[in-house]
């Protein structure tokens, strides 16, 4: 099975009273009709890729509602006619820079694989997604396409509904748990010197795995760091497939 989260919410209705914040219901019905005041001079969908264009050029914080406004000519009061607060605002801009998720290939293993790539991928475009800490689990079109491939693949490969939600959940805190660590840790050279520090402090009598690990160099692999995460991934695939085989 294909999942294919352009055509995940198509036709999805909800109840006319939502509790969704009103940038998130804009992202799954479009903008509200029959509302009185002026008539609308953008949209959620533009709000949004104004805020990440800051986000990605100088950081989540320069993505503030009234430096948003500026960028359209708009005063920071109007922005709430389209979003209720920050939180909103940041909900959507996660949800829209996640963008939307096709998973080709044919075994349940290939497809997990592709999706935590696809997911670190779009995590390493948009290092400030790190920075969002939501609330309230998303519940953006997106996200829930996500959310909904990678149940689908965990399903069809024969877990029951409890462990595919672990274990997506694991592969997610993988993914960005990866990302986290190469934004941190990404500087040129900059293995090479923690190694330098660790041979200072680090010997075979007091912590003798450490030490096996530092002389091996394996601490000093400049590509380590983006490796890690095929590493850790095949780990938890394999625990997967052992779950499995049960």
């Amino acid at each position: 099975m294909v999942y294919d989260t352009n055509s995940f919410f198509r036709g999805v209705r909800m109840a006319d009273e939502s509790t969704l914040p009103r940038g998130v219901r804009a992202l799954w019905h479009g903008p509200e009709t029959g509302r009185r005041g002026p008539k609308p001079t953008t949209s959620v969908q533009e709000i949004a890729e104004h805020a990440i264009a800051l986000a990605d050029a100088e950081g989540l914080e320069a993505a503030s509602l009234a430096a948003v406004a500026s960028r359209l000519g708009l005063t920071t009061m109007s922005l709430y006619r389209y979003v209720d607060s920050r939180d909103d605002l940041r909900a959507v801009m996660v949800d829209v820079a996640m963008g939307p998720l096709t998973l080709t290939r044919r075994s349940w293993r290939r497809r997990l694989e592709e999706w935590a790539h696809a997911d670190f991928a779009q995590l390493m475009a948009h290092p400030w997604i790190l920075d969002v800490h939501d609330p309230e689990p998303p519940v953006g079109p997106n996200m829930l396409a996500w959310t909904d491939a990678g149940m689908g693949v965990l399903l069809d490969a024969g877990l029951d509904p409890q462990t595919a939600s672990s274990s997506l959940l694991a592969v997610d805190g993988l993914a960005r748990h990866s990302a986290q660590i190469v934004r941190q840790y990404s500087v040129s050279g900059a293995d090479a010197a923690w190694a330098n520090r660790l041979r200072e402090v680090v010997d075979a009598d007091r912590l003798p795995a450490l030490h096996a690990v530092l002389t091996a160099g394996a601490l000093e692999d400049e590509d380590g760091l983006e490796t890690d995460l095929d590493v850790g991934l095949g780990l938890l695939l394999d625990g997967i497939a052992a779950r499995l085989e049960r």
